[in-house]
């Protein structure tokens, strides 16, 4: 996935250059332009514009949020109407997204409580069970 990120020009300080850099390249403190449609690459501020912005993919909510200058967008979220400049505040693992997907990987493959308790006692229950049962 792409961002768009905005810098001062080097020749003329008071003009700004748009790159598109690939988002793994994006560190906190960027300036990044995000256009309508798109979707948003990191965690950060609005610094500039006002929209809308699905964040159905992160809360769930089907209407869209109406944001502004200095409100939080999220990674993954989607910018549905306004053009906006964001300012990076988490990039890469440290995002919303990355955490919640890090937190259910990590509930996939651990057991709860519970099931370690259902186990050990089946562990036992069943050689006895099977052990009377042959008598």
């Amino acid at each position: 996935p792409c961002a768009i990120l905005i810098e001062k020009d080097q020749k003329n300080q008071d003009e700004f250059v748009e790159t598109e850099i690939d988002v793994d390249l994006v560190e906190p403190g960027d300036l990044l332009k995000v256009l309508p449609g798109s979707k948003v690459p990191i965690d950060g501020e609005i610094v500039f514009g006002k929209t809308s912005i699905d964040e159905s993919m992160i809360t769930g909510e089907s209407m869209p949020v109406k944001k502004k200058i200095g409100d939080t967008v999220l990674c993954g979220t989607i910018n549905q109407h306004g053009l906006i400049h964001v300012q990076a505040t988490e990039t890469g693992s440290r995002t919303a997204l990355s955490q919640i997907i890090k937190l259910i990987e990590e509930a996939q493959v651990s057991k709860a409580p519970i099931q370690k308790l259902a186990d050990k006692i089946s562990g036992v229950f069943v050689p006895i069970v099977l052990c009377l049962s042959a008598v």
